[in-house]
């Protein structure tokens, strides 16, 4: 035996421990209790918190473990959307105790949208809870309350705010769980920035846009002027800086307005949810014919801007017949191809250019594919699976392929930035970090082009645009509207693409009207240099000072060497036919 008189060594063994005594143990016990009564009363406390804060939770099941949705602004920290506290007003009918039909009456003169008869409807049915208004003004939530009935309740529920309004609805757009089909399976919708950042923005992250809303207003308020005007269906317009992409407005009209949620999942089938500038995708007409100049430009077919065009004759292809809308009736100047926007002339460059080089040059600018832009609603351009002779032709002045505005905007940055597709972005760039991005045609091409968009606005189809002292430079392209199958002869799409100030490019901007009517605002013509180019003109003037170009009369790139090679020298506003 050792000391402790047991058989055992218990070297290597933990001392037995001690039997508590009964009292000790009914301590333990009561504390145990204490416990779990203490435990079991901050349950119940922060669930009696949570229905005073959060009295719909009950119902829906759900209360937003996040806090409020991100805040959306512009570039300049102007609110664009925000997470804001409003009320609710709900009724109980279970609880009322007062009576239903004098209640009745008095919401039926609070909450004139339904009638009184509607409303004992409601407070006599079998519904245990009904919302009446949300959101609702604090002046009627302080008039409900005022009734003193326990069956009305007053509920505080987060709701999303655009303080703009309408502005930039497609871009900002919406994210909301509605109901589909008979089922009433709800499910999760939405388009524009609020859709596609819809995790970022729900985890409560603010996020900053390139949009300026001044820039975006302006875009707006003259597409909407030009529409009235010319009784068109719809507008598209986006104005993005030339050397980083970064989109300064981005408008499709007609407009929506986010603030006005959505019934069901059905009315995001609405036409006018479509952002025309993203996802529409359209032929573009003469718009294309700077890109044809440039690959000429590159493939070495134009080398000498003396060079000589023949366009005396209709061009017959295949079948087709290409002809001008002005013709003619003379060999022509390479700057004069593209003043004139002669289709005859294009085509003839194109035709030396050739199919191995027109698709590959179409693909370096994105043509075969959607735009990486943020939002979910991109469309795919249409382009010809076979590269026949006449389509080589037809497409260098935008006939028989389809892309997005914003498409040709890119394109039309790269044509004058130096050379450099940038992608479009709605996010600001970093500016520690090199802007991405890729040379389709050199510098020397891109310094070219440039003099012939500005020799377009001074001398050829796009006078209309001329903004005094901002150098305007582009084309106008106008093209017969693709419906089904095939055209609408009696309707357009007319399309200024535009580059400011020429000498020194900056921005550029793509105007479209979608089936414009001749009007007197138009002279009575139905194209693009009367329909769109003079919103091009007034948008111009009206950002520029906003966005730091600041008109300079008598400062202008340097067209010298061009201007003589024109031989029709015409007023400003005279040739607008394309």
């Amino acid at each position: 035996m050792n000391a402790f008189g047991s058989p055992f060594d218990r070297s290597g063994f933990e001392p037995l421990v001690e039997r508590p005594a009964p009292l000790a143990v009914a301590q333990q016990r009561l504390m145990v209790l204490m416990l779990l009564f203490m435990g079991l009363t901050a349950v119940i406390a922060g669930r009696l918190v949570q229905l005073c804060l959060f009295p719909h939770a009950a119902r829906t099941g759900f209360a937003d473990p996040n806090g409020p949705r991100g805040q959306i602004i512009d570039r300049n920290g102007v609110p664009l959307a925000s997470t804001v506290k409003l009320w609710a007003v709900a009724v109980n009918p279970r609880h009322v105790i007062g009576d239903k039909n004098k209640l009745a009456e008095q919401l039926a003169q609070l909450m004139p949208e339904k009638t009184a008869d509607q409303y004992r409807r409601i407070l006599f049915g079998r519904s245990a809870f009904a919302y009446l208004r949300r959101p609702a003004s604090p002046e009627l939530a302080q008039a409900v309350n005022a009734l003193g009935e326990p069956g009305m309740e007053l509920l505080s529920e987060s709701h999303r705010l655009f303080p703009q309004g309408n502005l930039a609805g497609h871009l900002l757009g919406y994210s909301q769980v509605v109901a589909t089909g008979k089922s009433g399976k709800e499910t999760l919708t939405g388009i524009g920035v609020e859709r596609y950042f819809d995790d970022t923005l729900k985890a409560g992250h603010p996020l900053q846009l390139t949009v300026d809303a001044r820039v975006q207003a302006a875009v707006e308020s003259e597409l909407a002027r030009r529409m009235a005007e010319t009784s068109a269906v719809g507008a598209a317009g986006i104005v993005m800086d030339v050397d980083t992409g970064e989109v300064m407005a981005m408008a499709s009209l007609p407009t929506i307005n986010p603030n006005a949620p959505l019934r069901s999942a059905a009315d995001a089938n609405n036409k006018d949810m479509i952002n025309k500038v993203t996802l529409g995708t359209y032929e573009l007409g003469s718009t294309f014919k700077m890109l044809t100049f440039a690959n000429a430009i590159e493939s070495g077919v134009i080398t000498d801007m003396h060079q000589m065009i023949d366009i005396s004759h209709p061009l017959h292809v295949g079948g087709f017949t290409i002809h001008d809308d002005e013709p003619k009736h003379r060999s022509v100047s390479i700057p004069e191809v593209m003043t004139f926007s002669s289709n005859i002339g294009t085509a003839l460059i194109a035709d030396q250019i050739g199919g191995d080089r027109i698709k590959p040059f179409f693909d370096k600018f994105g043509f075969n594919d959607r735009t990486s832009i943020e939002l979910r609603e991109r469309g795919l351009p249409q382009v010809p699976k076979y590269w026949a002779r006449t389509t080589v032709m037809t497409t260098a002045y935008g006939h028989g392929i389809a892309v997005t505005p914003l498409h040709l905007a890119q394109a039309y940055a790269a044509l004058a930035n130096g050379g450099v597709l940038h992608p479009a972005t709605l996010i600001p760039r970093d500016p520690r970090q090199p802007v991405p991005g890729k040379r389709v045609i050199s510098e020397a091409t891109s310094a070219r082009i440039r003099q012939l968009m500005r020799m377009v606005v001074l001398q050829g189809t796009g006078t209309n645009a001329d903004a005094p002292g901002l150098r305007v430079g582009g084309k106008t392209g106008t093209a017969e509207k693709v419906s089904g199958h095939g055209y609408t002869k009696n309707a357009n799409v007319t399309v200024f693409a535009g580059v400011f100030p020429m000498d020194h490019p900056r921005y550029t901007m793509v105007l479209l009207l979608d089936d414009a009517k001749a009007s007197k605002a138009t002279a009575g013509f139905k194209t693009a240099g009367w329909m769109v180019a003079p919103a091009g003109k007034r948008i111009a003037a009206r950002i520029g000072p906003l966005l730091g170009v600041k008109p300079e009369v008598g400062h202008d790139i340097d067209v010298s060497d061009l201007m003589p090679l024109i031989l029709e020298k015409k007023t400003p506003g005279k040739n607008a036919i394309d």
